[in-house]
């Protein structure tokens, strides 16, 4: 029993920090090679987990530079809530999917909408790991 245990948790650890890796790489490369646009928040959709405080992930409307208008959201999980009203924000989209998008606001870094995200789901995985090993030290 304590082996499958630790098969389980150790599995499901570190498949979500192979995911927040691979997840932050990608979405740094959006950052380096995406071409950024000014855009506007058109939308902000609320959203709460449990009891914590209420954030927004913001639905934008740009204009690619080929000239058509694109309206998309980063999606829910793609990085860090805006907590800010409607307004300018920068885009940046991937060329070959204009609707793969992040979203600059103008009062944080380029990196730290998706560098806490990263952390985030990394902190999730590791304690998920720690967890399975003190569960099966304490059964073995």
């Amino acid at each position: 029993m304590p082996y499958l245990v630790l098969t389980i948790m150790a599995s499901l650890g570190v498949a979500g920090m192979a995911y927040a890796v691979g997840r932050f790489l990608r979405d740094l490369g959006l950052l380096r090679r995406g071409v950024r646009v000014p855009g506007e928040v058109v939308e902000l959709r609320p959203v709460t987990l449990g009891q914590g405080p209420r954030t927004y992930y913001p639905v934008v409307r740009y204009q690619t530079v080929d000239g058509s208008v694109v309206t998309a959201t980063p999606g829910r999980f793609r990085q860090t809530p805006l907590s800010a009203a409607p307004g300018p924000v920068t885009v940046v989209y991937e060329p070959a999917n204009p609707t793969r998008i992040l979203v600059e606001a103008a009062d944080t870094g380029s990196t730290s909408s998706v560098v806490v995200t990263f952390v985030s789901l990394l902190a999730a995985s590791v304690v998920l790991l720690v967890v399975g090993i003190v569960v099966f030290l304490s059964l073995s």
